[in-house]
């Protein structure tokens, strides 16, 4: 049972955040890290140095498209493409009520 700070629940209630979290426990103790690292590839591989645009539009669509190219791509020797991985996991995210 997750306890939530209550600015954390106002803030997401605010914007409609739906809060999704990791396993807990020896289950999930992959999942930090891997996200993280993750994270980390992106910004270095896309934000570094920093894109010259003229808008936010113009960012916005250029992440879009970074996303779209890093669905084929694999983390190391992995069997499966980032593309995969996510649509395998895809109706786990979803839930009853969400969709993506």
């Amino acid at each position: 049972m997750r306890v939530e700070a209550e600015r954390w629940t106002a803030l997401r209630s605010h914007w409609g955040i739906d809060a999704l979290y990791c396993q807990p426990g020896i289950e999930g103790a992959h999942e930090k890290g891997g996200v993280e690292g993750q994270v980390g590839y992106f910004r270095r591989n896309h934000f570094v140095p920093v894109p010259q645009v003229n808008s936010l539009a113009d960012l916005n669509a250029m992440v879009d498209q970074w996303d779209i190219d890093d669905e084929a791509r694999r983390i190391s020797s992995r069997p499966h493409t980032i593309g995969e991985y996510f649509r395998a996991e895809l109706p786990r995210l979803r839930g009853p009520d969400r969709s993506c």
